[in-house]
């Protein structure tokens, strides 16, 4: 099982206080015709930093997702404000956004003796609950069929949640909850859970529930083959399938932008469009695609690239936090000035990036900014990080703001690239 696959999303369902209301700085977008003048490519999806289905979201990338019943070309829908998250794996959405007939056309993925299969996906702060569902999935010109997703909060099973489950935190299974209307998890992995919950039924991921029951103790846990495991919809793509880029052009520093705009891109050397160039590729750890920095002179073997965190999130005693609207302090960081600072990345196979981040104080950001939802110095202790890896501080996670500027690559573990095998990062 891998530990790091939802510390990004996590941290990215944090609300942020204050950040309705004002003008902004306009909207920032970026160009993906390639110099070829013929439009938007058919690999590439429209992606958008705006304040979200519930309006207090910022540095949250959405996509459009248009989800099918299988086999069917007239039952589908366009869900909007789908969170696109480079730090897990495969599509969810929330059950609310789904329309009648198309949720009743899904069927259930049956586990052993027949009942539904029904996933507890575990995030730092909490947990959404669900079926495993079938659907075809479409996303710009891309298309990928009997897909396994979940569907998130859905009230056949609301009643039955299991206390290895609902006792991880709380419950993140409404669109005013999660903050999007689903999640895309396009990092670099396939599926969710891997081998641990293809072997061991007591993993806590995944159960097998009656449909209706009131009993939280009417499930039972289950092994779910990786196939049957929810998954990362590009890998049943017919070529585009080997990883994704994440284009997002540069906003405003200080203080961000209104929104912004970019691309989701399919595929890795497979285009025109979707060429490494001179990126340096860092490839990732075989079980949980992370790569290494060094920051401050120590060495945090545990990080990673993840567009679903809302923040840079990593540890420094020596910026403070910002005082909280009731005692002690919060989590954003609130340096006296904005701060320059630098750290450097190194992959499995010994490439080196040096970066330079800006993180400036976070309260100013959402009060004399606020209406602004796309910031690149946007910051956030990570805390201790014990429970993750066994030490205090072993990562560093670069959150959306680190994309902002950058052309990053994510290439999928197992899935061949022009700079070989995933899972790597590049830039």
């Amino acid at each position: 099982m891998r530990g790091l696959i939802f510390v990004g999303l996590a941290q990215a369902l944090l609300l942020i206080a204050g950040c309705g209301g004002g003008s902004g700085s306009g909207v920032i977008t970026s160009n993906n015709n390639n110099g070829s003048g013929g439009g938007q490519a058919a690999n590439a999806a429209t992606l958008t930093v705006d304040s979200g289905p519930t309006g207090n979201d910022a540095d949250t990338p959405f996509v459009t997702v248009t989800v099918c019943a299988p086999g069917s070309t007239t039952n589908c829908q366009q869900i909007d404000h789908v969170e696109v998250d480079t730090g897990s794996y495969g599509l969810r959405i929330i059950a609310s956004v789904l329309s009648s007939p198309l949720a009743s056309a899904l069927p259930f993925e049956a586990g052993p003796g027949g009942n539904p299969i029904v996933e507890c996906t575990q995030f730092v702060d909490g947990y959404s609950w669900g079926p495993v569902e079938i659907a075809d999935v479409q996303i710009a010109g891309e298309s990928a069929g009997n897909v396994p997703i979940q569907v998130i909060g859905d009230s056949t099973f609301v009643n039955e949640v299991p206390a290895n489950c609902s006792s991880t935190g709380k419950a993140e299974d409404t669109v005013a909850q999660f903050g999007a209307n689903g999640i895309l998890g396009v990092g670099p992995f396939r599926d969710d859970c891997g081998s641990g919950c293809a072997t061991n039924p007591a993993n806590n991921w995944y159960y097998t529930c009656p449909p209706n029951s009131t009993s939280p103790t009417a499930c039972a846990g289950a092994t779910v083959s990786e196939s049957g495991q929810v998954t990362n919809p590009v890998v049943f793509f017919q070529t585009d399938n080997n990883g994704v880029i994440v284009q997002l052009p540069s906003v405003p520093d200080p203080g961000g932008a209104s929104t912004a705009s970019g691309f989701l891109v399919f595929g890795i050397g497979t285009e025109g469009n979707n060429g490494l160039g001179g990126a340096t590729v860092l490839t990732g750890d075989r079980n949980t695609g992370d790569i290494t920095t060094t920051y401050n002179s120590q060495s945090l073997p545990y990080s990673y690239f993840d567009t679903g965190s809302n923040a840079y999130y990593f540890n420094d005693s020596t910026i403070p936090t910002c005082p909280s609207s009731g005692s002690g302090s919060s989590s954003w960081l609130c340096p006296a000035s904005e701060l320059t600072l630098s750290a450097s990345n190194m992959g499995q196979n010994g490439a080196v990036s040096a970066v330079s981040f800006h993180i400036y104080d976070a309260n100013t950001l959402f009060s004399t900014y606020a209406g602004n939802t796309a910031f690149d110095d946007l910051g956030a202790s990570a805390g201790d990080q014990t429970a993750i890896c066994g030490s205090s501080n072993c990562s560093f996670d670069f959150g959306l703001p680190f994309f902002f500027g950058r052309t990053v690559y994510v290439a999928i573990y197992g899935q061949n690239t022009p700079a070989g095998m995933g899972p790597f990062f590049a830039y």
